[in-house]
């Protein structure tokens, strides 16, 4: 129980320290409206001057458009505070102080990291849909069923971009800085995690390749089952898939702390 306790206020904490930057969070949510409108004109035109369509219209720029507002690698508060703090308290010797507290370290990034994306969910990924459902005319869920699966699918997909960035945390034991990494991460995830283009539109072969990486659990899956393209059994396996992603990523993760954590050199003091 005081366990919980500790967890519960190191994520309160989180959560007070993300919203002394409203600001912060609402430009993320102009940027992210701005470059939802931008991939809305681009698959428009792709659309209006394609030969052939892969999916309706419909259901692909519902796809894109929810993909933009629950993106996990957005350059957002939530995303990148967690592991550049990280670096920096590296840098400075803080780390020290984490290591000390009578919590685990994953776990108290795990909390924060909570905190951080349910302040972003409430200012930017809710405000954010509703706008493009009433502005853009984006579909909602086909079902209650439909959104309940979406809604638990982003939650599992979260405990996979989680594992992500604490491998990142884990390569600034060693490098001090993540910039250039948060860099590279982001633009793998927009193209292998399925957020800016549908799978569909791969060719076959790169598409069997994915369906073997964890990305797709990031966004493909959840989007799939916004869109209604994965429905009934087909639904369940999806989600049972992701589930097992998550798990197989924490578990990596845990492993590589395990090794950062005995070559830690702490530069400040």
């Amino acid at each position: 129980m005081n366990t919980l306790q500790r967890l519960g206020g190191m994520s309160r904490i989180a959560v007070r320290q993300r919203m002394q930057f409203r600001f912060d969070f609402m430009m993320t949510l102009v940027s992210t409206l701005m470059f939802c409108v931008l991939y809305y004109m681009l698959w428009k035109a792709i659309y209006m001057y394609g030969s052939g369509q892969v999916l309706p219209w419909e259901q692909l720029i519902t796809y894109v458009m929810v993909g933009q507002t629950i993106n996990f690698a957005r350059w957002s508060p939530a995303e990148r505070a967690p592991t550049y703090a990280m670096a920096l308290r590296v840098r400075s010797g803080d780390i020290a102080l984490d290591l000390i507290r009578p919590v685990d370290f994953q776990v108290q990034r795990f909390v924060e990291a909570a905190g951080f994306f349910a302040v972003e969910m409430l200012w930017v990924n809710i405000p954010a849909l509703l706008l493009l459902i009433f502005g853009l005319g984006i579909q909602a869920p086909p079902s209650l069923g439909a959104g309940a699966a979406f809604v638990l699918s982003l939650i599992i997909g979260f405990l996979v971009a989680f594992s992500i960035n604490s491998i990142i945390m884990m390569i600034s034991f060693m490098t001090t800085n993540t910039f250039g990494v948060q860099l590279a991460k982001r633009a793998m995830m927009d193209i292998f995690a399925g957020t800016l283009i549908p799978f569909d539109f791969f060719p076959s072969s790169l598409q069997t390749i994915l369906t073997y990486l964890p990305f797709q659990a990031m966004a493909y899956i959840p989007l799939s089952i916004y869109t209604g393209k994965l429905t009934g059994a087909d639904m369940g396996f999806a989600l049972l898939e992701q589930l097992a992603w998550a798990v197989v990523m924490i578990i990596i993760s845990r492993l590589l702390w395990m090794k950062a954590a005995k070559r830690l050199a702490i530069n400040g003091g």
